[in-house]
C-alpha cells in the first residue's frame, strides 16, 4: 500500500478539505455548448455539468432557430459560423475562459452534418476550428490530424499517450479544437433518460480500473478487415498494460465484462452481447452509424443503449477507410489515464466525418490524488488574503503546478506556489474559487477542489 506524502505549496492559516476531482482533461477546459431554444438539451447540459462539476461560466446557452436545432439536421458551413461557431467564441472571450479552452461538447439536439465540397461532421468542422479542407482529402481521408498518434501500418508502434494540455503546449496557435456529442436524440437516436444513463455511467467509470476484456471481432466483411492489421499490435501492447484483449471471430456472447469492442459489420445488435462496464467504448466501423436521415444499418444510438459509455459512427458514406475511424489503440490510451475523448482523438488519423457521442471526461485509468485549500476563511472577505494549495497523493505522483481560478476565471498560473487573491478586483458578492493542481506525465493527471466564498470590501469614503 502506497504511503501518501503531503506536498505545501507556501504557507497558510486556516485549513478546510473541499471536495476534490481527478482528470487528464479537466472540466474547467472544455466549453459546454447547450441549445437554449431546447428543453432537452438544457436538461442534459444541466445535468452533465452537475455530474462533472463544469463552471457555470463554461456553459453557453446557444439561441438555435427551430430549422436549425432539429435533431441530425444538415447545415451549411456559413450557418455553422453564424449560429454556433461565432457565438460562442465570442461569449466565451467576453467570459475571460478562451485561454484555457481544449475541447467543446454539445448538448443534443445539435445539427450533426455540414453540407459543403464534401460533408463533414459539426465535429469535423469544430476540429478545423471552422476551417476548410479540401474535399479530395476529406473523402480519401488524406487530411492527417495533428492529435492521432498512430500507428499508420503494422511496422510503426505508434507514439505515447499524451493528454490535450501536452498537445496544446505543442502546437501552440495551430492546436485543434477536438468536441464530442453527450448523445443524439429523436428518431433513431435516444432518449434522455437513455443519454443521463450513459453520462452516468462515465461518471460512475473513474478511477474504477475495471477488470474485463476488450474484444476485437474479425471476420471477411471488408468493413472489419481494413482495421485487422491492427488488433495484434494493440492487443499486445494491452497486454504490457494488464488489460485482457481477444481477437476473435465471434461476436461476444451475453459476456458480462465487456470494457470494448470494436468490430465491423452493417448490422450488429448489441444489447445481446452482454453486460458493458463502466467507460466502455464500443465501435463498430460502418457507413452509415451516424446517419440518421437513414434507416439502413444499426446506428451507434444502439451502443448507448446497450450500456456503452462512448461510441462513434460515420455521418456520410466513408468508403471503409480505415483513417476516418478509431485505431485499435483507443484502449490502450485510456488505459494509460486519458479521457474518452483524448483517446478518441489520438486514435483518429482523419476525424473529419465522424460523430462521437458519449461522456468525453469519463476516465477509467486516471490517477486520483486529493487537493487541499490553505487561507480562504469560510466567513465573508475583503482586501487581499494568501491563497495556498496542499496536495495529498501517493508516493509516485509528483504535483508540480497549480492554477487558481475565480469564477471560472484564470487569476494565477504557478509552480509549487500559492497565490494572493485581491478582492478589491471583485464585485461584491458570492464567488467561487476552483484550485486545480496538475501532475507531472505526457498524461498530466489533473485534480481540481473548489468553494464558495463572499467578497464584502468597504467602498472608499464618499462612494457608494
Amino acid at each position: 500500500m502506497n504511503k501518501e506524502r503531503v506536498i505545501l505549496a507556501g504557507m497558510g492559516t486556516a485549513l478546510f478539505l473541499l471536495m476534490s476531482s481527478a482528470f487528464a482533461l479537466g472540466p474547467h477546459e472544455v466549453l459546454l455548448l447547450a441549445n437554449g431554444n431546447s428543453e432537452e438539451s438544457v436538461k442534459i447540459a444541466t445535468h452533465y455539468a452537475k455530474l462533472r462539476n463544469i463552471p457555470s461560466a463554461n456553459i453557453i446557452m446557444l439561441d438555435l432557430p427551430e430549422d436549425l436545432g432539429q435533431k441530425g439536421v444538415a447545415i451549411k458551413p456559413d450557418e455553422f459560423e453564424k449560429h454556433i461557431w461565432t457565438p460562442a467564441n465570442e461569449m466565451a472571450a467576453e467570459r475571460g475562459i478562451s485561454d484555457h479552452i481544449l475541447a467543446w461538447v454539445y448538448s443534443p439536439p445539435f445539427p450533426t452534418r455540414i453540407t459543403g465540397e464534401e460533408v463533414t461532421s459539426i465535429q469535423g468542422i469544430t476540429f478545423l476550428r471552422n476551417r476548410s479542407e479540401a474535399g479530395l482529402n476529406v473523402k480519401r481521408a488524406l487530411y492527417r490530424s495533428s492529435l492521432f498518434a498512430g500507428p499508420d501500418n503494422p511496422k510503426n508502434p505508434g507514439h505515447f499517450a499524451q493528454s490535450f494540455d501536452v498537445h496544446a503546449e505543442w502546437l501552440g496557435s495551430e492546436m485543434p479544437l477536438p468536441s464530442m456529442m453527450l448523445g443524439q436524440l429523436g428518431m433513431r437516436g435516444n432518449s434522455v433518460e437513455e443519454i443521463l444513463a450513459s453520462l452516468e455511467r462515465g461518471l460512475k467509470s473513474d478511477a474504477s480500473r475495471p477488470i474485463g476484456s476488450v474484444y476485437y471481432v474479425i471476420s471477411s466483411d471488408i468493413r472489419s478487415k481494413c482495421r485487422a492489421w491492427q488488433f495484434k499490435m494493440a492487443r499486445h501492447e494491452l497486454g504490457q498494460l494488464g488489460i485482457n484483449a481477444i481477437i476473435t471471430n465471434t461476436v461476444p456472447a451475453k459476456q458480462a465484462d465487456i470494457m470494448g469492442i470494436m468490430m465491423g459489420a452493417a448490422d450488429v445488435v448489441p444489447r445481446q452481447y452482454g453486460s458493458y462496464l463502466p467507460g466502455c467504448i464500443s465501435e463498430n466501423l460502418t457507413s452509415a452509424a451516424a446517419s440518421f436521415h437513414t434507416a439502413n444499418q444499426t446506428k451507434i444510438s444502439e451502443w448507448i443503449k446497450a450500456g456503452a459509455t462512448a461510441t462513434a459512427g460515420a455521418v456520410t458514406e466513408p468508403y471503409s477507410l480505415w483513417q476516418k475511424f478509431p485505431n485499435a489503440r483507443i484502449f490502450a490510451f485510456q488505459a494509460q489515464g486519458c479521457t474518452i475523448i483524448e483517446s478518441f482523438y489520438q486514435s483518429l488519423r482523419c476525424p473529419l466525418q465522424l460523430l462521437i457521442i458519449g461522456d468525453p471526461l469519463a476516465a477509467p485509468w486516471k490517477e486520483p490524488f486529493s487537493l487541499r485549500l490553505k487561507g480562504l476563511p469560510v466567513e465573508v472577505i475583503a482586501g487581499k488574503v494568501q491563497l495556498n494549495a496542499m496536495v495529498l497523493a501517493k508516493d509516485d505522483v509528483l504535483v508540480a503546478r497549480f492554477v487558481f481560478m475565480v469564477d471560472g476565471q484564470i487569476v494565477q498560473d504557478c509552480v509549487m506556489d500559492g497565490c494572493e487573491l485581491d478582492t478589491t478586483a471583485l464585485a461584491n458578492g458570492k464567488h467561487r474559487l476552483r484550485v486545480v493542481g496538475y501532475a507531472t506525465g505526457l498524461v498530466r493527471t489533473q485534480s481540481f477542489t473548489e468553494q464558495p466564498f463572499v467578497v464584502k470590501n468597504v467602498p472608499p469614503l464618499g462612494e457608494e
